[in-house]
């Protein structure tokens, strides 16, 4: 009669497991960062009619954020969180329109800011050819949309 085979010894390998793992944090840690960027704190304008807008409805957007600039009446216009001029927004505007010709431009602009800088963008918009427009708003009842 036969004899059974001697047990081998079993070890488990969880270098790989590790390496898996901090490529999904890394990943994630980053991907964090860049929604974050997309929205500055901003005193957004108050809306009686503003309606929830999932962003996954929004499709491929394009977040303009339109803060006070240190001088009474003077903005600052952030793309990201890095400040960029008009043209800047038209020629990434035309890019992103070129990729998508459905992309949505998001204007998030301070309450107190005067129009002009609003409509700035939206001319910026128009000579991009873009013609998908959401504003951000606060509803009167303190809900934060887009």
């Amino acid at each position: 009669m036969s004899s059974m085979p001697p047990a081998t010894r079993l070890s488990l390998n969880l270098a790989p497991m590790v390496d898996v793992m901090m490529c999904l944090l890394v990943f994630f840690m980053l991907a964090t960062k860049m929604v974050e960027r997309e929205n500055s704190r901003i005193d957004l304008p108050q809306a009686a009619a503003a309606k929830d807008a999932e962003k996954q409805a929004l499709g491929n957007r394009f977040v303009v954020n339109i803060q006070a600039g240190e001088t009474p009446g003077e903005a600052v216009y952030l793309v990201r969180e890095t400040p960029v001029t008009l043209e800047e927004i038209a020629a990434r505007l035309m890019f992103e329109g070129q990729k998508d010709p459905n992309v949505n431009c998001v204007i998030r602009a301070d309450r107190h800011l005067p129009y002009r800088h609003v409509e700035a963008v939206m001319a910026a918009c128009a000579k991009a050819r873009v013609r998908n427009l959401t504003f951000g708003a606060i509803r009167q009842n303190g809900r934060i949309d887009e």
